[in-house]
């Protein structure tokens, strides 16, 4: 169904072979150069979807990309499995299964840390549901949509303190660092259960 130029309900999906990137690095540009300045795509003035009972929607912007999240049938409390899809820089649809509890936040696509995001914020985590001043208005991961193409690689830890680190506000640039912080302490924890667990 389509209201303006708002499709509501289903595009057809694909699947589609995350990419590996050196960020940074390939364009010459920081992250946060990149996250501010970079343009992933072409401009597009394609009609967006949005998905209005889903986990989190996203569309448009200067390059078209759209990021979907919602929980999969198969994920379960221990094991969160979160489907996304949507349209990446080159206009191409694709579909894939994030696995949370495997997302690591110094190597990951804007799919899968927005998934983990998401599901945090959606298990009331303290820190990323506290009320305190964030750049994007807390939407920063899914504002990198801008400058990175969905499947893309990205160093989040780096990422959210370079950003910081220029910071005209010292509130925003507090944020960004306690989320970098709370991302980085909860992957840590879950490699050290996995080598106690293996050993």
């Amino acid at each position: 169904m389509t209201i303006g130029s708002i499709t509501l309900g289903g595009a057809g999906r694909f699947g589609y072979q995350t990419q590996q990137y050196t960020s940074g690095k390939a364009s010459g540009m920081s992250l946060r150069n990149r996250y501010y300045f970079g343009h992933a795509g072409i401009y597009s003035d394609r009609p967006i979807h949005v998905y209005k009972d889903a986990l989190y929607t996203t569309g448009g912007g200067d390059n078209g990309q759209e990021l979907h999240l919602n929980y999969d049938e198969s994920s379960t409390e221990e094991n969160p499995v979160i489907k996304a899809w949507g349209v990446d820089s080159r206009g191409k649809e694709y579909e894939e299964l994030i696995y949370v509890n495997q997302v690591d936040p110094r190597n990951a696509t804007i799919a899968e840390m927005k998934a983990l995001e998401a599901h945090l914020k959606k298990q009331g985590d303290s820190v990323l549901t506290a009320q305190i001043p964030r750049v994007g208005g807390g939407n920063f991961i899914g504002e990198a949509l801008s400058g990175f193409d969905v499947h893309e690689k990205i160093n989040f830890i780096q990422l959210f303190n370079e950003v910081a680190d220029k910071a005209m506000e010292p509130d925003n640039a507090a944020g960004l660092r306690l989320d970098a912080d709370r991302f980085l302490y909860l992957w840590m924890n879950k490699e050290k259960e996995l080598i106690e667990g293996l050993s």
